[in-house]
């Protein structure tokens, strides 16, 4: 019980254990701490990269988690097979190929800017920024260093194209059914190492394309393969979702809504797997909904921030394209 509540806290940002401040002022991490610190957590070209490495890039962030970590064992163990770290531990790969890029650093002034976006992206109000920079980590300072590279306005007729490519995205909704897998295991929460994922992600490319042959029903995939307890029980029925509905994984929505166009598809639409932040997803999209006065300059600046963030996406699938890497977790000990 004391682990899954522990690991709870991570989706979130890391909480302070008791008493973790004193137990650093008598002196170094314990060696069962060193030892974690040592552990290897990422494989990228001919280098393999510790978790210490991986933490010296976090702690600038959070001038508390360091502490939290350092004092306790047991707290940074979980801490180490949490979703949270993995996600930084594959941001922090990404920052590698931004440094082997040349991209720059930014300031602090603009890392808190998209620290506040990153949060109104997810439902939030953008206040705070600091508190938000430590939460997103090593995700916002790489986005903030792609999103820096990308232009801060564009032509009228670039708006457009972006916003003709995915009108529900602005004025619509979409009805949505779903199988989806967990990228966590469900007992302990602890997120599945690589090769899970990639087993995971291949199951469900391996289900659409038997409901792309008719080889199965969507009813039948539903039963079988997805494993969310909720909308198992009603054929992967998720209802209907806007872009903005922030109950939703932030990627799992941005790829969903994309290239629907103006046209209505005549059937159901197929998305996926997408890899979201905990789970992976098999979307059907069943129908698409345009609503109210369609007109881009209502929306000008989610136009312009949604392709900035496209535009970022591809920058960064381009800068991994064909680099070699490897996240090495869960944490092996001896």
């Amino acid at each position: 019980m004391l682990s899954i509540l522990l690991l709870l806290t991570f989706s979130l940002c890391p909480a302070q254990e008791p008493g973790a401040g004193d137990a650093l002022a008598h002196g170094s991490p314990s060696a069962e701490v060193q030892e974690l610190l040592q552990q290897p957590a990422l494989q990228q070209g001919e280098r393999t990269y510790t978790v210490r490495e991986v933490l010296a890039e976090m702690y600038p962030l959070d001038a508390s988690l360091q502490e939290a970590l350092e004092a306790n064992a047991e707290y940074l163990h979980f801490y180490l097979d949490s979703l949270r770290f993995y996600n930084q531990v594959r941001w922090y790969s990404n920052l590698l190929l931004l440094d082997a890029a040349k991209i720059p650093d930014v300031s602090q002034e603009a890392l808190l800017a998209e620290a506040s976006a990153w949060n109104i992206d997810r439902g939030g109000d953008g206040r705070f920024p600091e508190a938000l920079l430590a939460r997103g980590g090593l995700e916002i300072v790489g986005r903030a260093r792609l999103i820096a590279k990308q232009p801060t306005e564009y032509s009228m007729r670039e708006i457009r194209t972006h916003f003709n490519r995915s009108i529900p995205e602005f004025f619509g909704r979409l009805k949505v059914s779903w199988i989806r897998l967990p990228l966590f295991d469900m007992e302990t929460n602890r997120a599945v190492g690589e090769e899970e994922r990639l087993a995971r992600y291949s199951l469900l490319d391996e289900v659409a394309t038997k409901l792309t042959a008719k080889e199965i029903t969507w009813e039948d995939a539903v039963e079988r393969y997805c494993e969310d307890p909720v909308t198992s029980k009603q054929n992967g029925k998720v209802g209907y979702i806007k872009r903005t509905d922030h109950r939703f994984d932030e990627e799992f929505l941005r790829q969903v809504f994309v290239d629907f166009g103006i046209s209505v598809p005549a059937g159901s639409v197929l998305r996926g797997p997408i890899t979201g932040s905990r789970w992976i997803y098999l979307a059907r999209v069943e129908k698409v909904f345009t609503e109210g006065v369609v007109d881009v300059q209502r929306v000008r600046n989610r136009v312009i921030r949604s392709l900035r963030v496209y535009s970022m996406f591809q920058s960064l699938h381009s800068l991994a394209s064909g680099t070699s890497r490897r996240i090495l977790l869960p944490i092996q000990q001896g």
